[in-house]
This record gives structure tokens, C-alpha cells and sequence, in this order.
């Protein structure tokens, strides 16, 4: 498996099922080596998902600082490590937890990008709010444009 696209989240609490429905969106075309799974942010379960994989694309809804809802945050964590104070993960134990355990158990893939969606409202319920909708469809062709020239 070449690249491990991973949606985290829950759809029966609105926009946190936003990773999920970037996935869905991404399974409707899907690209020759890539892997399109869902999670609910188990940190077993991801590092299962992305352990065998050069290339781990994870997205998720956090809310960070000072972001409008459906604004689409990019950390590329070769590089930069989670910054865990001031976000807000609806996982028990926090994906930058999941990350930094894989790091230690050397299970991380090569290159491991997340991408978050700011969410609007994560209360029980189905369906998005309409900014996180649209960032939902502008991240999916994002990363299909990046899976295609990969």
C-alpha cells in the first residue's frame, strides 16, 4: 500500500463527522494504491491503519484558535509535531497521543500529513454545517489531486 487516507470521526455528531466524509468522498473515485479507511481516533486502531503505508493522509475536526467554521488547517507532522494546548480533539485520547506513541514504537509512515476541518457544531445529530459541506468538498479534490500526481 502505497498512501493510507484516513477520516476520523463520528457522523451522528454533525461536523466531527467531517474526516468521515471527506473518506466517503475519496471512496467514490478511488485511486489505484491508495487505501481509504474510516476511524472513530482509536490510537490502535490508526497506527493499524498506517503502519504498512510510505504515506498516511489523516483528517479529523478540531477546533483551533481563532478559526471560522470549515477553514482547513494542513500540518505536516515530518516536520511539525501536534500542538495539543488550546486544540480540542472529541477523542478520548487525542490524535497527537496516537502520533507521538507511533513515533516512540517507530510506526509511523514516512510521511504523515492532517489535515482538520474546523467544525461549526458537534453536538448529537447527523449532517454538516454548510461551511464545513464546502470545505468537505474542496479538501476531497485537494487530496485527489494530490493522490493523482503522486
Amino acid at each position: 500500500m502505497r498512501t493510507v487516507v484516513i477520516g476520523v470521526g463520528n457522523p451522528y455528531r454533525h461536523d466531527d463527522g467531517a474526516g468521515t466524509a471527506v473518506a466517503a468522498a475519496l471512496r467514490d473515485r478511488p485511486t489505484d494504491g491508495v487505501a481509504v479507511v474510516d476511524s472513530d481516533g482509536e490510537p490502535a486502531g490508526l497506527i493499524n491503519a498506517w503502519q504498512a503505508a510510505r504515506e498516511a493522509i489523516v483528517i479529523d475536526a478540531a477546533r483551533h484558535a481563532r478559526s471560522a467554521p470549515g477553514t482547513i488547517h494542513r500540518i505536516d507532522l515530518a516536520r511539525d509535531r501536534l500542538y495539543q494546548e488550546g486544540n480540542a480533539s472529541s477523542h478520548g485520547i487525542g490524535l497527537g497521543e496516537a502520533i507521538e506513541l507511533a513515533r516512540v514504537l517507530r510506526r509511523l509512515p514516512r510521511h504523515l500529513v492532517l489535515y482538520s476541518i474546523e467544525p461549526a457544531d458537534t453536538s448529537l445529530g447527523v449532517g454538516l454545517d454548510p461551511a464545513v459541506r464546502r470545505a468537505v468538498s474542496v479538501l476531497a479534490n485537494r487530496i485527489r489531486s494530490h493522490l493523482e500526481r503522486a
